[in-house]
């Protein structure tokens, strides 16, 4: 049989251990969902400012294109600029934005639907601020 004072300081230091393991696993980097929880929790104005940053490495013609266009062609909920400068693609002469170049495969697998959505996007009235 063991003795009560061993058992407590034994179960103590296991106890104290599992939570300064604990403890450390949570200071870890941040996980791809809180990375959006991250972009979701910046205010309009920090965001609207990174979007101008970024809409500004564009070309006039480009800018005022990708503007009327709002969000990219395959990842809609994505407004452009909000992950760098958008990325131009040409498709049967005409410019489509996306907001990354990893949209690329997925715009070009079916043209004809990408330039509906492109078409969908512009007409579609801007969101209110």
């Amino acid at each position: 049989m063991c003795n009560s004072r061993i058992c407590c300081f034994v179960l103590s230091t296991m106890f104290v251990a599992a939570a300064i393991a604990g403890c450390s696993n949570s200071r870890s980097a941040p996980s791809i969902e809180n990375a959006s929880d991250a972009q979701a929790a910046k205010t309009g104005n920090e965001q609207d400012a990174e979007i101008a940053s970024a809409m500004a490495e564009l070309t006039e013609e480009d800018r005022v294109a990708a503007s009327a266009q709002k969000f990219c062609a395959v990842e809609q909920e994505n407004l452009l600029g909000s992950m760098g400068a958008p990325f131009k693609l040409v498709i049967e002469g005409k410019p489509v934005f996306l907001c990354c170049e990893g949209c690329k495969d997925a715009a070009l697998k079916d043209p004809q639907a990408t330039l509906a959505v492109v078409a969908k996007l512009k007409a579609s009235p801007s969101p209110g601020k």
